[in-house]
């Protein structure tokens, strides 16, 4: 038998397939690699929600200025001295108007957060006045947020729809942002607003709206994840299992109302 002979056209043809056929697997390998670090990264994101902040604790140097300061403006703040004819609310209401020092907003907040469980001293009425003359966006979740402590949470509603703006903007940063903000008040009332935002049309928004329904979601809002168990990106089926996971441990009453835990745990750092 002859031994096959082969033009030079049926060579170049094998070899342009031999070619096609390696890209598509270098493809195939690439997006599993890339879909592997993104996997990576929400088990990152994850792991950070499900860890609270640790308490503050000062230096062993407690002469250091700086911390001795914060410490002392946080007692003054939380103090009725003689003279001074101020409620508790328009102490923090000034200070916050009169300081521009970067952790101005985080002292409010913790002082906010230790009275918390104390409405003789800073009132329901005067947390709500200091939200509707507030504009920093952490202490107005923080007021809402002790306020929904106490068994209120019409400060939170507020919180909510103030923030449907960012979510329906047409920048995705935006919204992600918006996301991301919503995250970090634990009610579940914002879940309700988080939902619409799973069917973004956005890859990257649909993962900042799951990480945000895990953190503020019960088992009534499975269902918008459910939906997206058999999405075309791996990152984002993976994520919507371990929401659902998460949340079939919370009833429907879970995340109604905030605890201090969750307060604690989104304080802004001193």
């Amino acid at each position: 038998m002859s031994n096959p002979r082969y033009s030079n056209k049926h060579l170049l043809l094998a070899a342009f397939i031999g070619a096609t056929v390696s890209y598509g697997v270098l493809n195939i390998l690439l997006d599993g690699s890339a879909q592997r670090e993104k996997i990576i990264a929400l088990e990152h994101k994850v792991h950070a929600l499900e860890s609270t902040q640790k308490p503050v604790t000062l230096p062993a140097d407690k002469t250091a200025p700086q911390a001795l300061d914060i410490e002392q403006i946080r007692k003054d703040l939380s103090t009725r001295f003689i003279g001074d004819p101020r409620s508790f609310g328009e102490k923090l209401r000034d200070f916050v108007a009169e300081n521009t020092h970067p952790q101005t907003i985080a002292i409010a907040c913790k002082v906010v957060a230790d009275l918390a469980e104390n409405p003789d001293t800073l009132t329901n009425q005067e947390l709500d006045s200091l939200y509707r003359n507030q504009t920093n966006p952490e202490l107005k979740r923080v007021l809402a947020q002790v306020l929904s402590l106490r068994g209120d949470n019409n400060l939170m509603h507020m919180l909510v729809a103030e923030a449907q703006p960012g979510l329906r903007s047409t920048n995705p940063a935006v919204r992600r942002q918006t996301l991301n903000d919503l995250a970090k008040t634990h009610y579940a009332g914002a879940a309700a607003a988080i939902v619409p935002l799973v069917q973004d049309s956005d890859t990257s928004v649909i993962l900042d709206a799951l990480l945000a329904l895990r953190a503020t979601g019960n088992e009534s809002h499975i269902p918008s994840a459910e939906n997206l168990l058999s999405h075309p990106d791996q990152s984002v089926s993976w994520l919507a299992n371990d929401v659902i996971n998460h949340l079939q441990n919370l009833s429907t009453k879970a995340r109604t109302k905030l605890t201090s835990a969750d307060v604690a745990a989104e304080l802004p750092p001193l």
